[in-house]
């Protein structure tokens, strides 16, 4: 299996062999530093630790990342990343190459966030009429009880932060490579606005689909 860390570009479209377009999210992932392996013997599981976008010391303000890096003996990068279930040698690199197309992998990343919103939008709430004697255009309406069980059931749709949430994406096409770029192209949209972070590892190699 293989995994890496990258930022998402952009999104654009693709022709497939039947000629109808498709959206094809666009990541530039990598290169990553295998900074750790840890084993199931010494810390209870098997996952590696990579380590993204190489910085100087001093851009690090974390006092526990530059101990890590210290006790590892490795540069500093800005963004460290565990992957469970994956195998790799502690010094070694993960670029692009590591994956092919028709890899189908699991993607990982942060929604966009949209702030405090009304229900309209984030619920998708109707509006109240907008004609004479109207005066209930964006309210959410009525959320309480009668006098039994005097309270609001737990779980109504109300306002609140909507967005910023951690979403996993499975079976998601790799459609092409520019390796030259360290561009991975994606099938279909990803999480998060552009420069988000994207983690990437894969669920079934190429060779493996079913037919």
């Amino acid at each position: 299996m293989s995994a890496i860390l990258g930022r998402k570009i952009g999104i654009t479209t693709a022709i497939g062999t039947d000629g109808n377009s498709f959206p094809v999210s666009v990541v530039k992932a990598g290169p990553c530093k295998v900074l750790e392996c840890k084993t199931k013997e010494k810390h209870g599981y098997d996952a590696i630790v990579l380590g993204f976008e190489e910085v100087e010391g001093s851009k690090i303000k974390s006092k526990a990342l530059l101990g890590l890096f210290k006790k590892l003996g490795a540069s500093c990068y800005r963004v460290v990343r565990e992957f469970r279930s994956t195998e790799a040698t502690v010094g070694s690199e993960t670029n692009v190459q590591s994956f092919n197309i028709g890899d189908i992998v699991k993607v990982e990343g942060v929604s966009k966030g949209h702030g405090w919103t009304s229900v309209i939008k984030k619920w998708n709430f109707a509006t109240g009429r907008e004609s004479h004697g109207g005066n209930c255009q964006r309210k959410m309406g009525s959320s309480g009880m009668h006098t039994w069980p005097a309270h609001v059931i737990k779980g109504k749709k109300m306002s609140g932060r909507w967005g910023s949430e951690n979403i996993t994406l499975r079976s998601v096409e790799v459609v092409g490579l520019v390796p030259e770029e360290g561009l991975l192209l994606l099938k279909g949209p990803l999480p998060g606005g552009k420069g988000g972070l994207i983690k990437i590892e894969t669920l079934q190699a190429a060779t493996q689909k079913a037919a």
